[in-house]
Protein backbone atom coordinates (compact mmCIF):
# COMPACT_ATOMS: atom_id res chain seq x y z
CA UNK A 1 0.00 0.00 0.00
CA UNK A 2 2.60 2.20 0.98
CA UNK A 3 4.65 1.51 -1.92
CA UNK A 4 1.96 2.09 -4.39
CA UNK A 5 1.40 6.08 -2.89
CA UNK A 6 5.18 6.26 -3.11
CA UNK A 7 4.83 5.14 -6.62
CA UNK A 8 1.76 7.22 -7.16
CA UNK A 9 3.57 10.43 -5.72
CA UNK A 10 6.54 10.23 -8.05
CA UNK A 11 4.75 9.70 -10.74
CA UNK A 12 2.91 12.68 -10.37
CA UNK A 13 5.99 14.75 -9.31
CA UNK A 14 7.51 13.57 -12.60
CA UNK A 15 4.64 14.38 -15.00
CA UNK A 16 4.43 18.34 -13.10
CA UNK A 17 7.64 19.06 -13.06
CA UNK A 18 10.33 20.81 -15.40
CA UNK A 19 13.74 20.10 -16.37
CA UNK A 20 14.50 22.04 -13.47
CA UNK A 21 12.93 19.82 -10.98
CA UNK A 22 10.30 22.55 -10.50
CA UNK A 23 6.25 21.52 -10.60
CA UNK A 24 4.78 23.23 -13.48
CA UNK A 25 3.05 26.61 -12.95
CA UNK A 26 4.30 27.24 -9.76
CA UNK A 27 6.95 30.01 -8.32
CA UNK A 28 10.30 28.79 -7.19
CA UNK A 29 9.81 28.44 -3.25
CA UNK A 30 9.49 24.71 -3.34
CA UNK A 31 10.02 23.55 -0.35
CA UNK A 32 6.34 22.13 0.73
CA UNK A 33 5.52 21.49 -3.13
CA UNK A 34 8.06 18.58 -2.58
CA UNK A 35 8.39 18.03 0.69
CA UNK A 36 6.80 14.71 0.20
CA UNK A 37 9.27 13.45 -2.06
CA UNK A 38 12.13 14.67 -0.33
CA UNK A 39 11.32 12.37 2.68
CA UNK A 40 10.36 9.23 0.64
CA UNK A 41 14.36 10.46 -1.31
CA UNK A 42 15.88 10.53 2.29
CA UNK A 43 14.39 7.79 3.62
CA UNK A 44 15.35 5.48 1.32
CA UNK A 45 19.14 6.99 0.74
CA UNK A 46 19.78 6.44 4.57
CA UNK A 47 19.02 2.93 4.13
CA UNK A 48 15.51 2.92 6.35
CA UNK A 49 12.46 0.69 4.86
CA UNK A 50 9.91 2.38 2.80
CA UNK A 51 7.18 1.90 5.33
CA UNK A 52 9.29 3.41 8.36
CA UNK A 53 10.15 6.61 6.75
CA UNK A 54 5.76 7.06 6.04
CA UNK A 55 5.50 5.73 9.41
CA UNK A 56 7.76 8.93 10.44
CA UNK A 57 5.37 11.15 8.16
CA UNK A 58 2.37 9.96 8.30
CA UNK A 59 1.54 8.36 11.30
CA UNK A 60 -2.18 6.79 12.30
CA UNK A 61 -3.93 4.57 10.47
CA UNK A 62 -7.18 6.48 10.60
CA UNK A 63 -5.53 10.20 10.15
CA UNK A 64 -6.09 12.09 6.89
CA UNK A 65 -3.09 13.72 5.96
CA UNK A 66 -3.45 16.69 3.52
CA UNK A 67 -0.46 19.09 1.66
CA UNK A 68 -1.23 21.24 -0.96
CA UNK A 69 1.47 22.61 -3.57
CA UNK A 70 2.56 25.23 -3.93
CA UNK A 71 2.36 25.60 -0.17
CA UNK A 72 3.25 29.78 -0.60
CA UNK A 73 1.08 31.56 -3.08
CA UNK A 74 0.92 35.60 -3.61
CA UNK A 75 -1.97 37.33 -2.23
CA UNK A 76 -4.27 39.07 -4.39
CA UNK A 77 -3.90 36.72 -7.29
CA UNK A 78 -5.68 33.79 -8.47
CA UNK A 79 -3.30 30.51 -8.04
CA UNK A 80 -3.40 26.78 -8.76
CA UNK A 81 -3.23 24.38 -6.02
CA UNK A 82 -2.94 21.35 -6.25
CA UNK A 83 -4.39 18.96 -2.79
CA UNK A 84 -3.32 15.97 -1.84
CA UNK A 85 -5.14 13.33 0.89
CA UNK A 86 -3.84 10.52 2.11
CA UNK A 87 -3.72 8.09 5.18
CA UNK A 88 -0.89 5.47 6.61
CA UNK A 89 0.35 6.30 3.30
CA UNK A 90 -2.22 5.34 0.64
CA UNK A 91 -3.98 8.05 -1.05
CA UNK A 92 -7.42 8.54 0.11
CA UNK A 93 -10.33 9.97 -2.26
CA UNK A 94 -13.38 11.67 -1.71
CA UNK A 95 -12.28 13.64 0.50
CA UNK A 96 -13.63 17.55 1.29
CA UNK A 97 -11.46 20.15 1.38
CA UNK A 98 -12.46 23.71 3.13
CA UNK A 99 -9.75 26.69 2.78
CA UNK A 100 -10.42 29.54 5.52
CA UNK A 101 -8.86 32.79 6.59
CA UNK A 102 -7.09 34.51 3.57
CA UNK A 103 -8.88 32.44 1.03
CA UNK A 104 -12.16 30.54 0.98
CA UNK A 105 -12.98 27.51 -1.50
CA UNK A 106 -14.29 24.34 -0.91
CA UNK A 107 -13.95 21.31 -2.94
CA UNK A 108 -13.73 17.46 -3.04
CA UNK A 109 -10.89 15.18 -3.98
CA UNK A 110 -11.00 12.56 -6.85
CA UNK A 111 -10.73 8.91 -6.76
CA UNK A 112 -7.14 9.16 -6.57
CA UNK A 113 -7.22 11.56 -3.93
CA UNK A 114 -6.28 14.87 -5.61
CA UNK A 115 -8.07 18.32 -6.39
CA UNK A 116 -6.97 21.01 -7.98
CA UNK A 117 -8.66 24.60 -6.85
CA UNK A 118 -7.93 27.98 -8.34
CA UNK A 119 -7.03 29.60 -4.79
CA UNK A 120 -7.89 33.44 -4.45
CA UNK A 121 -6.10 35.15 -1.93
CA UNK A 122 -7.50 38.85 -1.04
CA UNK A 123 -5.23 39.39 1.75
CA UNK A 124 -1.73 38.72 3.32
CA UNK A 125 -1.85 35.76 5.89
CA UNK A 126 -2.32 31.80 6.41
CA UNK A 127 -4.57 30.05 4.41
CA UNK A 128 -6.25 26.83 6.53
CA UNK A 129 -7.09 23.64 4.46
CA UNK A 130 -8.99 21.12 6.32
CA UNK A 131 -9.59 17.60 4.94
CA UNK A 132 -12.74 15.57 6.11
CA UNK A 133 -13.63 12.26 5.26
CA UNK A 134 -16.31 9.78 7.93
CA UNK A 135 -14.20 7.58 9.66
CA UNK A 136 -11.00 8.99 9.24
CA UNK A 137 -9.58 11.84 11.77
CA UNK A 138 -9.23 15.42 9.97
CA UNK A 139 -6.40 16.28 8.46
CA UNK A 140 -5.03 20.10 8.57
CA UNK A 141 -2.61 22.29 6.49
CA UNK A 142 -0.73 25.52 5.95
CA UNK A 143 -0.80 27.82 2.94
CA UNK A 144 1.55 31.09 3.64
CA UNK A 145 -0.37 33.55 0.79
CA UNK A 146 2.14 36.14 0.59
CA UNK A 147 2.13 39.53 -1.49
CA UNK A 148 2.49 38.41 -5.20
CA UNK A 149 3.94 40.62 -7.62
CA UNK A 150 2.22 41.51 -11.18
CA UNK A 151 4.61 43.43 -13.93
CA UNK A 152 3.34 44.88 -17.01
CA UNK A 153 5.13 46.38 -19.99
CA UNK A 154 4.07 48.94 -22.35
CA UNK A 155 4.62 48.43 -25.36
CA UNK A 156 3.86 45.09 -24.95
CA UNK A 157 4.79 43.98 -28.68
CA UNK A 158 7.86 44.99 -30.02
CA UNK A 159 9.92 45.39 -33.23
CA UNK A 160 12.75 42.90 -33.71
CA UNK A 161 16.30 44.69 -34.64
CA UNK A 162 14.40 48.18 -33.88
CA UNK A 163 15.47 49.80 -30.44
CA UNK A 164 12.18 50.87 -28.40
CA UNK A 165 11.81 52.00 -25.07
CA UNK A 166 9.58 50.06 -23.29
CA UNK A 167 7.54 51.01 -19.89
CA UNK A 168 7.87 48.20 -17.58
CA UNK A 169 5.29 48.43 -13.96
CA UNK A 170 5.40 46.23 -11.23
CA UNK A 171 2.33 46.26 -8.62
CA UNK A 172 2.09 44.10 -4.95
CA UNK A 173 -1.84 43.91 -3.79
CA UNK A 174 -2.79 46.78 -6.51
CA UNK A 175 -0.33 48.86 -5.31
CA UNK A 176 3.57 50.44 -6.76
CA UNK A 177 5.95 48.49 -5.60
CA UNK A 178 9.96 50.11 -5.50
CA UNK A 179 13.28 48.55 -5.48
CA UNK A 180 12.31 45.35 -7.39
CA UNK A 181 14.24 43.70 -9.87
CA UNK A 182 13.30 43.56 -13.16
CA UNK A 183 14.62 41.02 -16.11
CA UNK A 184 13.98 40.00 -19.73
CA UNK A 185 15.29 37.24 -21.38
CA UNK A 186 15.04 35.34 -24.59
CA UNK A 187 14.87 36.78 -28.43
CA UNK A 188 18.76 36.77 -28.34
CA UNK A 189 18.87 39.51 -25.57
CA UNK A 190 18.61 40.03 -21.32
CA UNK A 191 18.38 42.96 -19.59
CA UNK A 192 18.17 43.71 -16.06
CA UNK A 193 16.68 46.41 -14.23
CA UNK A 194 14.98 47.95 -10.61
CA UNK A 195 12.10 49.79 -10.38
CA UNK A 196 11.53 53.13 -8.84
CA UNK A 197 9.16 55.00 -6.54
CA UNK A 198 6.78 54.70 -9.35
CA UNK A 199 6.98 51.09 -9.63
CA UNK A 200 8.23 51.35 -13.30
CA UNK A 201 11.26 51.35 -15.05
CA UNK A 202 12.07 52.20 -18.62
CA UNK A 203 14.48 50.17 -20.55
CA UNK A 204 15.35 50.36 -24.33
CA UNK A 205 14.86 47.03 -25.42
CA UNK A 206 16.40 46.00 -28.90
CA UNK A 207 15.80 42.07 -29.64
CA UNK A 208 18.28 40.46 -32.37
CA UNK A 209 15.52 38.18 -33.58
CA UNK A 210 11.76 37.58 -33.60
CA UNK A 211 9.96 35.59 -30.50
CA UNK A 212 9.22 35.35 -27.00
CA UNK A 213 10.57 37.55 -24.46
CA UNK A 214 10.44 36.73 -20.54
CA UNK A 215 9.76 38.87 -18.04
CA UNK A 216 10.64 38.71 -14.51
CA UNK A 217 10.33 40.68 -11.12
CA UNK A 218 11.61 39.80 -8.01
CA UNK A 219 11.56 42.12 -4.56
CA UNK A 220 12.00 40.00 -1.05
CA UNK A 221 8.84 39.62 1.18
CA UNK A 222 7.10 39.02 -2.44
CA UNK A 223 6.29 36.13 -4.74
CA UNK A 224 7.84 36.27 -8.19
CA UNK A 225 5.83 37.80 -11.04
CA UNK A 226 6.12 37.31 -14.63
CA UNK A 227 5.08 37.94 -17.92
CA UNK A 228 5.72 38.20 -21.38
CA UNK A 229 6.04 40.02 -24.40
CA UNK A 230 6.70 39.73 -28.32
CA UNK A 231 9.69 40.86 -30.77
CA UNK A 232 7.91 40.62 -33.61
CA UNK A 233 9.19 40.77 -37.41
CA UNK A 234 9.20 44.20 -39.51
CA UNK A 235 5.90 44.81 -41.19
CA UNK A 236 6.73 45.97 -45.47
CA UNK A 237 5.66 49.04 -46.29
CA UNK A 238 3.09 49.03 -48.90
CA UNK A 239 3.30 51.85 -51.94
CA UNK A 240 1.07 52.90 -54.41
CA UNK A 241 0.31 55.92 -56.80
CA UNK A 242 -2.09 58.13 -57.92
CA UNK A 243 -1.22 57.58 -62.04
CA UNK A 244 1.25 54.77 -62.93
CA UNK A 245 2.29 56.43 -66.07
CA UNK A 246 3.81 59.39 -67.36
CA UNK A 247 5.25 61.52 -70.50
CA UNK A 248 8.51 62.16 -71.00
CA UNK A 249 9.41 65.93 -70.38
CA UNK A 250 5.65 66.57 -68.87
CA UNK A 251 6.19 67.69 -65.24
CA UNK A 252 3.23 65.98 -63.25
CA UNK A 253 2.28 65.66 -59.58
CA UNK A 254 1.60 62.43 -58.31
CA UNK A 255 0.69 61.32 -55.25
CA UNK A 256 2.10 58.05 -53.07
CA UNK A 257 0.41 56.82 -50.17
CA UNK A 258 2.53 54.43 -48.01
CA UNK A 259 0.74 52.01 -45.72
CA UNK A 260 1.77 49.28 -43.00
CA UNK A 261 -0.56 46.66 -42.15
CA UNK A 262 -2.81 48.43 -43.65
CA UNK A 263 -3.11 51.25 -41.95
CA UNK A 264 -1.17 54.52 -43.15
CA UNK A 265 2.51 55.46 -42.56
CA UNK A 266 3.36 59.21 -41.94
CA UNK A 267 6.86 60.48 -41.71
CA UNK A 268 7.99 57.47 -44.56
CA UNK A 269 10.15 59.10 -47.00
CA UNK A 270 9.63 57.90 -50.60
CA UNK A 271 12.35 58.12 -53.36
CA UNK A 272 12.74 58.10 -56.89
CA UNK A 273 15.28 56.33 -58.93
CA UNK A 274 15.59 55.55 -62.70
CA UNK A 275 14.04 57.78 -65.25
CA UNK A 276 12.90 60.69 -62.92
CA UNK A 277 14.02 61.62 -59.03
CA UNK A 278 13.00 63.24 -56.49
CA UNK A 279 11.59 62.60 -53.10
CA UNK A 280 8.86 63.49 -50.22
CA UNK A 281 8.03 62.53 -46.14
CA UNK A 282 4.71 61.19 -45.92
CA UNK A 283 2.33 63.02 -44.04
CA UNK A 284 -0.41 61.70 -41.27
CA UNK A 285 -2.45 60.01 -44.21
CA UNK A 286 0.48 58.12 -45.54
CA UNK A 287 0.45 60.23 -48.46
CA UNK A 288 3.38 62.17 -50.08
CA UNK A 289 2.77 64.17 -53.56
CA UNK A 290 5.87 64.59 -55.33
CA UNK A 291 6.80 66.55 -58.97
CA UNK A 292 7.60 64.04 -61.30
CA UNK A 293 9.37 65.21 -64.71
CA UNK A 294 11.04 61.79 -66.22
CA UNK A 295 13.52 62.96 -68.96
CA UNK A 296 13.78 59.63 -70.79
CA UNK A 297 11.95 56.64 -70.94
CA UNK A 298 11.58 53.45 -68.75
CA UNK A 299 11.00 52.99 -65.41
CA UNK A 300 10.76 54.95 -62.04
CA UNK A 301 10.80 53.34 -58.97
CA UNK A 302 9.45 55.34 -56.06
CA UNK A 303 10.85 53.36 -52.64
CA UNK A 304 9.17 54.19 -49.43
CA UNK A 305 11.38 53.25 -46.08
CA UNK A 306 10.94 54.13 -42.09
CA UNK A 307 13.03 52.70 -39.28
CA UNK A 308 10.83 49.61 -37.84
CA UNK A 309 9.80 48.81 -41.06
CA UNK A 310 10.99 46.74 -44.77
CA UNK A 311 11.07 48.88 -47.54
CA UNK A 312 8.43 48.83 -50.23
CA UNK A 313 8.39 50.25 -53.84
CA UNK A 314 6.16 50.81 -56.58
CA UNK A 315 6.78 51.50 -60.17
CA UNK A 316 5.72 54.11 -62.58
CA UNK A 317 6.32 53.73 -66.50
CA UNK A 318 7.90 57.01 -68.27
CA UNK A 319 6.22 56.58 -71.62
CA UNK A 320 7.60 58.53 -75.33
CA UNK A 321 4.89 61.39 -76.70
CA UNK A 322 1.50 60.19 -76.29
CA UNK A 323 -1.58 60.91 -78.93
CA UNK A 324 -4.40 63.17 -78.19
CA UNK A 325 -7.86 62.04 -79.45
CA UNK A 326 -10.82 64.47 -79.97
CA UNK A 327 -14.69 64.16 -80.32
CA UNK A 328 -17.59 66.72 -81.33
CA UNK A 329 -21.26 66.93 -80.28
CA UNK A 330 -23.11 67.38 -82.60
CA UNK A 331 -21.28 66.37 -85.73
CA UNK A 332 -23.30 69.09 -87.97
CA UNK A 333 -24.68 72.16 -87.70
CA UNK A 334 -26.85 74.75 -89.67
CA UNK A 335 -24.98 77.46 -91.29
CA UNK A 336 -25.62 81.11 -90.21
CA UNK A 337 -27.26 79.94 -86.93
CA UNK A 338 -24.61 80.15 -84.00
CA UNK A 339 -25.09 76.51 -82.21
CA UNK A 340 -23.04 75.49 -78.86
CA UNK A 341 -20.71 72.70 -79.46
CA UNK A 342 -18.95 70.11 -76.95
CA UNK A 343 -15.60 69.22 -77.51
CA UNK A 344 -13.96 65.91 -75.68
CA UNK A 345 -10.06 65.71 -75.58
CA UNK A 346 -8.92 62.10 -74.37
CA UNK A 347 -5.57 60.11 -74.27
CA UNK A 348 -5.83 56.17 -74.16
CA UNK A 349 -8.80 56.55 -71.61
CA UNK A 350 -8.15 59.40 -69.56
CA UNK A 351 -9.50 62.37 -70.04
CA UNK A 352 -7.09 65.28 -70.69
CA UNK A 353 -7.11 68.53 -69.31
CA UNK A 354 -5.42 72.11 -70.49
CA UNK A 355 -5.94 70.64 -74.22
CA UNK A 356 -6.08 73.54 -76.44
CA UNK A 357 -8.78 73.14 -78.88
CA UNK A 358 -8.91 75.91 -82.39
CA UNK A 359 -11.62 75.34 -84.65
CA UNK A 360 -10.45 76.58 -88.99
CA UNK A 361 -12.53 76.49 -91.79
CA UNK A 362 -16.09 77.15 -92.11
CA UNK A 363 -16.18 78.65 -88.47
CA UNK A 364 -13.36 79.73 -86.39
CA UNK A 365 -12.53 79.93 -82.46
CA UNK A 366 -10.52 78.53 -80.07
CA UNK A 367 -10.75 77.23 -76.55
CA UNK A 368 -9.42 74.68 -73.65
CA UNK A 369 -10.10 71.59 -72.21
CA UNK A 370 -11.10 71.46 -68.80
CA UNK A 371 -10.49 68.54 -66.27
CA UNK A 372 -13.17 66.70 -67.57
CA UNK A 373 -11.71 66.93 -71.30
CA UNK A 374 -14.17 69.40 -72.25
CA UNK A 375 -13.88 72.61 -74.37
CA UNK A 376 -17.77 73.85 -74.89
CA UNK A 377 -17.48 76.91 -77.70
CA UNK A 378 -20.10 78.86 -80.11
CA UNK A 379 -19.99 78.13 -83.89
CA UNK A 380 -21.48 80.43 -85.59
CA UNK A 381 -20.19 79.36 -89.68
CA UNK A 382 -20.84 81.86 -92.33
CA UNK A 383 -21.23 79.29 -94.89
CA UNK A 384 -21.72 75.43 -95.80
CA UNK A 385 -18.49 73.04 -95.77
CA UNK A 386 -16.48 71.22 -93.30
CA UNK A 387 -14.96 72.83 -90.21
CA UNK A 388 -11.53 71.18 -88.50
CA UNK A 389 -11.26 70.71 -84.65
CA UNK A 390 -7.91 70.24 -83.72
CA UNK A 391 -6.24 69.88 -80.30
CA UNK A 392 -2.57 69.92 -78.97
CA UNK A 393 -0.56 70.17 -75.59
CA UNK A 394 2.43 70.03 -74.73
CA UNK A 395 3.81 66.55 -74.18
CA UNK A 396 1.31 64.84 -76.50
CA UNK A 397 0.97 64.51 -80.35
CA UNK A 398 -1.70 66.56 -81.53
CA UNK A 399 -5.12 65.57 -83.34
CA UNK A 400 -8.18 66.46 -84.98
CA UNK A 401 -11.32 65.78 -86.15
CA UNK A 402 -13.86 67.18 -88.48
CA UNK A 403 -17.72 68.10 -88.81
CA UNK A 404 -19.90 69.74 -91.38
CA UNK A 405 -21.43 73.22 -91.23
CA UNK A 406 -25.02 72.33 -94.20
CA UNK A 407 -27.00 74.94 -95.78
CA UNK A 408 -30.48 76.14 -94.15
CA UNK A 409 -33.36 73.64 -95.27
CA UNK A 410 -36.01 75.52 -96.98
CA UNK A 411 -39.45 75.77 -95.30
CA UNK A 412 -42.31 74.60 -96.97
CA UNK A 413 -46.21 75.99 -96.05
CA UNK A 414 -49.64 75.20 -97.02
CA UNK A 415 -52.78 76.52 -96.68
CA UNK A 416 -56.31 74.57 -95.98
CA UNK A 417 -58.96 76.19 -97.68
CA UNK A 418 -56.96 77.35 -99.84
CA UNK A 419 -59.72 79.35 -101.17
CA UNK A 420 -61.41 81.93 -99.32
CA UNK A 421 -64.23 84.16 -100.21
CA UNK A 422 -64.57 87.97 -99.89
CA UNK A 423 -66.04 89.33 -97.32
CA UNK A 424 -66.36 85.69 -95.48
CA UNK A 425 -64.42 85.81 -92.43
CA UNK A 426 -62.59 82.03 -92.81
CA UNK A 427 -60.48 79.52 -90.50
CA UNK A 428 -57.66 78.57 -92.57
CA UNK A 429 -55.28 76.48 -90.87
CA UNK A 430 -51.22 76.86 -92.35
CA UNK A 431 -49.02 73.88 -92.08
CA UNK A 432 -45.26 74.92 -91.86
CA UNK A 433 -42.79 71.92 -93.01
CA UNK A 434 -38.91 70.87 -93.71
CA UNK A 435 -38.94 68.18 -96.20
CA UNK A 436 -41.24 65.81 -94.80
CA UNK A 437 -41.01 66.94 -90.46
CA UNK A 438 -43.29 69.74 -88.91
CA UNK A 439 -41.23 72.46 -88.04
CA UNK A 440 -42.75 74.00 -84.97
CA UNK A 441 -42.04 77.79 -83.67
CA UNK A 442 -42.13 79.00 -87.20
CA UNK A 443 -43.62 81.95 -87.89
CA UNK A 444 -46.29 82.43 -90.51
CA UNK A 445 -47.47 86.07 -91.86
CA UNK A 446 -50.19 86.95 -93.92
CA UNK A 447 -50.21 89.88 -96.51
CA UNK A 448 -52.11 91.23 -99.52
CA UNK A 449 -55.99 90.94 -100.35
CA UNK A 450 -56.97 93.74 -97.59
CA UNK A 451 -55.28 91.09 -94.64
CA UNK A 452 -52.16 91.80 -92.04
CA UNK A 453 -52.06 89.19 -89.91
CA UNK A 454 -49.78 86.78 -88.07
CA UNK A 455 -49.30 83.55 -86.28
CA UNK A 456 -46.66 81.03 -84.78
CA UNK A 457 -46.63 77.12 -85.60
CA UNK A 458 -47.25 74.47 -82.69
CA UNK A 459 -45.53 71.41 -82.28
CA UNK A 460 -47.43 69.85 -85.12
CA UNK A 461 -46.40 72.45 -87.17
CA UNK A 462 -50.12 74.09 -87.42
CA UNK A 463 -51.37 77.74 -86.80
CA UNK A 464 -54.78 78.71 -87.63
CA UNK A 465 -55.37 82.21 -88.75
CA UNK A 466 -59.11 83.55 -89.58
CA UNK A 467 -58.72 85.60 -93.09
CA UNK A 468 -61.56 88.47 -94.17
CA UNK A 469 -60.42 89.55 -98.00
CA UNK A 470 -61.75 92.43 -99.20
CA UNK A 471 -61.10 93.82 -103.12
CA UNK A 472 -58.34 92.07 -105.24
CA UNK A 473 -54.53 91.78 -105.03
CA UNK A 474 -52.79 88.13 -104.10
CA UNK A 475 -52.83 86.93 -100.39
CA UNK A 476 -49.88 86.24 -99.59
CA UNK A 477 -48.47 83.40 -96.69
CA UNK A 478 -44.92 83.50 -95.45
CA UNK A 479 -43.44 80.95 -93.06
CA UNK A 480 -39.80 82.00 -91.54
CA UNK A 481 -37.58 80.44 -88.94
CA UNK A 482 -33.93 81.11 -87.51
CA UNK A 483 -32.23 78.88 -89.88
CA UNK A 484 -34.54 78.07 -92.41
CA UNK A 485 -34.61 79.63 -95.56
CA UNK A 486 -38.38 81.19 -95.90
CA UNK A 487 -41.33 79.35 -97.35
CA UNK A 488 -44.09 80.82 -98.76
CA UNK A 489 -47.69 80.46 -101.11
CA UNK A 490 -50.83 82.44 -102.40
CA UNK A 491 -54.39 81.93 -101.14
CA UNK A 492 -56.97 82.53 -103.49
CA UNK A 493 -59.70 84.25 -103.56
Amino acid sequence: MAGNLYIYLCYYYSQNSSEEGTIRGYDDERNTRIFILVALIGGIIAGLAFNTVLGAVWSGSKELHVIAIPGDIGAGKISKVTFVTFSNGVAIGKVNITLSGAASEHGTTDGDGMLVLAVNATTNGSINVDAEKPGHENGTFVISATPGLDIGASPASITSGVATFVTFSVTGMGKPIEGAAVNLSGAGMGIDGVTGSNGQIIMQVNPPVTGQINITTKKSGYVDGSNTMTSASQQTLGVSSSQNTVTVNVPAYITFTVTGGGSAVNDAIVSLSGAASGSGVTNLDGRTVILVTPSTTGTITASASKTGFAGGSVTVTSASTQSLYITTSPSTITSGVPTYVQFTVTSGNSAIDGAAVTLTGAASGNGVTNQNGQAILLVNSTGTGTITASTTKTGYSSASTTFSAAGQPTLSVSASPSNVTNGVPTYVVFTVTSGSSAVSGATVSISGGGISTDGMTNSAGQVTLQLNAAGSGAINAAARKTGYIDGTMTVTH
